[in-house]
């Protein structure tokens, strides 16, 4: 009998972790998603409304722009704490696989809730000017390409290399966020960890563990394609995202 991979070892024990758990387990990919289609419909119906307010194209773009937009961007940062119980339900079941629902509205009492939303803010902040550095390309291409080549636009070529950019880019800042790729799943189990503590101890322990976590995510790569068919995510997303939380339980214990 062959020896299975570590990461083929991680998805099977993700798989035993998820026996008699997913219908919670989509529950709460379900109700994590929920907030944001709600606050995408609720902004097309405000963005129809104002269609109809406000005749001048210029202002109306220009209002999507400055009030729209950011409106979207803090309702989904003040939502986030969602995204934190939702990695600690996974992370428990990791250990004791039991998959609590609860578990996703964790942060949401008062000391909680702050604590959470400064671990995401801090996160978001570490991650930014990376993703526009990785993401320029992407945005130089288009612009250069709806200023001066109208009709390339309309080409399977243009989408096909604006695809590719995109793919390349986010695998860039996959690699570069590998440092803080425990840095949820220790917050979840480290109730007197601050922020800083937590984003160092991460950074010290993946030192040694990128090349596991890398070959780990990068073995879902046909997974996430399937995502593209939006349905088949109801079952990728419950299972990577219990592989990665086995995967940083094993790396957060080899780090000890």
């Amino acid at each position: 009998m062959s020896r299975l991979s570590p990461s083929a070892t991680v998805r099977s024990q993700a798989r035993n972790a998820l026996k008699g758990n997913y219908v919670a387990a989509v529950a709460s990919f379900v109700i994590l998603i929920l907030p944001i289609y709600l606050i995408m419909g609720l902004l097309s119906v405000v963005s129809v409304l104002l269609t109809e307010l406000i005749d001048d194209q210029a202002i109306l773009g220009a209002v999507g722009i400055v009030v729209l937009t950011p409106l979207a961007i803090l309702s989904s940062v003040l939502l986030s704490p969602l995204f934190n119980g939702f990695v600690r339900a996974f992370y428990e079941a990791a250990y004791t696989r039991e998959f609590r629902l609860i578990n996703l509205f964790y942060y949401f009492s008062k000391g909680r809730y702050h604590r959470a939303l400064h671990l995401n803010l801090s996160f978001l902040i570490r991650i930014f000017f990376p993703a526009l550095l990785f993401f320029l390309p992407l945005f130089v291409y288009n612009v250069f390409c709806y200023n001066y080549m109208d009709s390339f636009v309309d080409t399977v070529l243009y989408k096909d290399f604006a695809f590719l950019l995109s793919v390349m880019s986010s695998i860039l800042l996959i690699l570069y966020s590998l440092k803080y790729f425990l840095v949820f799943t220790l917050f979840s189990s480290e109730d007197k960890m601050d922020s800083k503590e937590i984003f160092s101890t991460s950074k010290a322990v993946m030192k040694e563990q990128k090349g596991a976590a890398t070959k780990l995510i990068f073995s879902f790569t046909p997974w996430m394609l399937l995502c593209l068919l939006i349905i088949p995510a109801l079952y990728v997303v419950p299972y990577m995202t219990q592989s990665l939380c086995i995967g940083a339980k094993w790396m957060t214990m080899k780090g000890e």
